[in-house]
Order: structure tokens, then sequence, then C-alpha cells
């Protein structure tokens, strides 16, 4: 291994070794001023300091350290009004481009430096870093394989990013648009709860805390939306249920924020069955209380576990699993539940632009294209349709088979 320059110190970290540079400039002023960054590598290091050292030699002695993939990384991000979810989300897909090119300037990024990101992703050769990361997560060395579905969405925000800089004059140029994205390998159909198995998971759990939840579901209320309803949410004069928040995953937990879109806050009305069972549990619910006492806290949320806590979302995922095994029914997402209830809707002729209203869309195509989906039963209808209209033609039987 080739002895750093006398300009790279090996300082020790916490985690581990860095090599730290320091170059000196001066300011508009005149003062003099010292840059210094600390690097995982040499080779980064020596890519910095020669970055800088060329900039100040052509003139430049005002220039600032170039822009880091990781400080335009936070940058940007903290230029989006998004909600917390959203950012979680951006955060999360952004981690591996900064754990494996954050201590790079951007100004260098190459296409085949995005691609080599890629390419470990797919084959599970990403080193975790702790930028952004969380404490569960910090022991963990190397990622497990990313797919398409994962990929793209990282893609298309470094897109963004280095589209932002070129806007700005930063960048002369955005190499990220020349990768391409990965076709995500799509199952041939999306699986929904057929009209026949949903009461059978509900009277199967009609007595369990979270049995109201899946219901809630199957009636094509989104998670964020059914953790956060609270009784006071519940009209039982006007049988109608109000959808003004939504509970969502956060890091470290979940808090109480807006519906997704200004169409998700809406009114439904309840079906008799929704309303009984609203009813019973109340019953249980008072009955719990009582027993606990002051161990009971007092959110008001429908949904809470057996000792009157409101479910983590991730839990709510996680038993959903868990009754659906318990059942021996088809293990579909929890989402899935909300597209069961939009295509039982549209199988039965309820119009477009009422399933949309009634799931919080704006747009009734996309309901259309996104929440409903042909099912067996569905298609058999469709063949004995057929069926009917082609056995009005005189045509002779086959002959049986000897």
């Amino acid at each position: 291994m080739a002895r750093p320059p006398k300009w790279a110190v090996t300082v020790q970290t916490k985690s581990d070794p860095r090599y730290e540079v320091r170059t000196h400039a001066k300011r508009p002023d005149g003062k003099r001023y010292q840059q210094k960054r600390r690097f995982k590598t040499l080779a980064a290091a020596v890519e910095w300091h020669t970055l800088v050292m060329s900039e100040l030699r052509s003139g430049g002695e005002n220039l600032s350290a170039p822009l880091t993939v990781k400080q335009a990384v936070e940058d940007w991000l903290s230029g989006q009004r998004i909600r917390d979810t959203t950012m979680a989300a951006y955060v999360a897909s952004l981690r591996p481009i900064v754990d494996m090119l954050g201590d790079r300037a951007i100004s260098s990024i190459t296409k085949n430096d995005i691609e080599s990101v890629v390419q470990a992703l797919r084959t599970g050769a990403s080193v975790s870093g702790t930028w952004h990361g969380p404490k569960k997560l910090k022991g963990k060395q190397v990622r497990s394989r990313w797919e398409a579905t994962s990929i793209n969405p990282m893609l298309a925000r470094m897109r963004s990013i280095m589209s932002d800089l070129v806007d700005q004059g930063a960048l002369p140029r955005n190499p990220a648009s020349l990768v391409k994205s990965l076709r995500p390998v799509r199952s041939s159909t999306t699986r929904t709860l057929e009209a026949d198995e949903i009461p059978i998971l509900l009277q199967d759990t009609e007595t369990h805390p979270f049995g109201i939840a899946w219901r809630l579901a199957l009636m094509g209320l989104r998670r964020s939306e059914i953790l956060a309803l609270t009784w006071d949410m519940i009209d039982f004069q006007k049988n109608e249920l109000g959808i003004a928040t939504a509970r969502l995953a956060v890091a470290g937990g979940s808090r109480i924020g807006p519906t997704k879109t200004l169409s998700s806050t809406r009114k439904l009305p309840m079906p008799t069955d929704l309303v009984w069972a609203l009813l019973r549990l109340q019953g249980r619910q008072a009955q719990t209380r009582e027993a606990l006492g002051y161990r009971w806290p007092n959110s008001n949320l429908i949904v809470l576990d057996a000792s009157g806590k409101p479910p983590h979302p991730r839990t709510l995922t996680k038993e959903w699993k868990v009754a659906l095994r318990a059942a021996n029914l088809p293990l579909v997402r929890l989402h899935d539940a909300r597209h069961s209830c939009a295509t039982l809707m549209h199988l039965n002729g309820v119009p477009a632009v009422v399933i949309a209203a009634w799931l919080g869309h704006a747009d009734p195509g996309f309901t259309l294209r996104t929440y409903t989906h042909s099912n067996p039963a569905a298609l058999s209808a469709a063949a004995q349709y057929l069926d009917s209209v082609t056995q009005q033609i005189a045509t002779p039987e086959p002959d049986a088979v000897a």
C-alpha cells in the first residue's frame, strides 16, 4: 500500500480511520482560511485535494470547497416540501448513493459511477453506511439485494438532484440522466380477496383487537387513515364515518398528520354491518378500560391493542399476515384489502367516479387503472356469458374420443 502524502493525515474516528486533508485559500477580503475534509479512502482524499489545488492554481483562490455528493443530496432534500413519510422514503432511496459516493465531488461523478452503485445493489454488494441510517441497521455491513422497484426511485431522485444543479449552473451536465431505469419484474395478476373470502376473515377476527382494522381496510381505507380514526369521527346518528387525519410511520415511531391529499379528507356512509361491529368493539373496550383502570391510555383512538395502546403502522401490517394465515386465506398485502374493495365495487357496477370518491381519489381514471382488477370468478362469469352467446349458433358437438 502506497504511503499517503504529507497533506493527507490519518486520523482515528469512533468507527474507523479517515484521511484528513487541509488546504488554504484567501477570502474576498484577503484573509486566509483553511478548508478541512475527511475521507474514507485515500483515493477520495487525493481526488478532492487535486481538484481544489487545480482550482487554486488556475486563479480560483476564492473558490469554496467542491460540492460533494453528500452535500448536494442534503441540500436538495432540505428544499423538498413533502410529507415526513415521503422524506423518509427519499432518504432511504438515496442512502446507497451517499454511502458509496458521498465524499466525492459531485462534479466528478460519471455515468459509470452511478452504474456501479446500481450494480452493487443488484448483486447484494452495497456496503451500508451510517448516513441517516436507523440505529437497528448500523451493525449491518452489506445490504440485501435491491430490486428494480427500489433502484428506480433512487435513480429518479439522483436525476432530479443533478438536474437541479445543472439548472443552477453548478454542473455542466447530468450524468444520472444517462443511466437507464431497470425493468420491474411484475406478476401477471394482482391478487385480491374475493367476495366469499372476506366473511371468513371477518368472522375469524371478530373479537381480535385489530379485527375492526381489517373490516375498515376491506372497506377501502388506507392504513394511515385506519390508525388515525377516533371515536368522535364516528357519527352513529347519521351512520357516517369521517376521515380527516392520517397516522404515519416516521423515524422512531409514528405521528398524526393530515390526510394524503385533499380528496382523501372525506365522509363515508357506514354499512350496517360496520356500525354493529363498531358498537360491539366499543363495548369490549369499555370492559377492558374498566379492568385496567388508570393503566388504560385515553387516546380516543379506535384501533388499539389489548392493552389500549395504538399499534405502530408496521405492526398492523405484520398482524394482517398473521390473521390471513390463521384463516387459511391467501397472503395478500394489507393495501390489497383496499384493492379488494375497489375491485368488488367495480365488478358490481359501481361507477368509477363513485369508487374514486369512496377511496379518496381525485382522478377516477387513476382508480380504474390502479385499484380495480379482474378475478377468477369474474373471468368465469365472462366465459359463461360468451358461452350463452355462442350457444345460440347451431354447432355440432365434437365426436367422442374413442
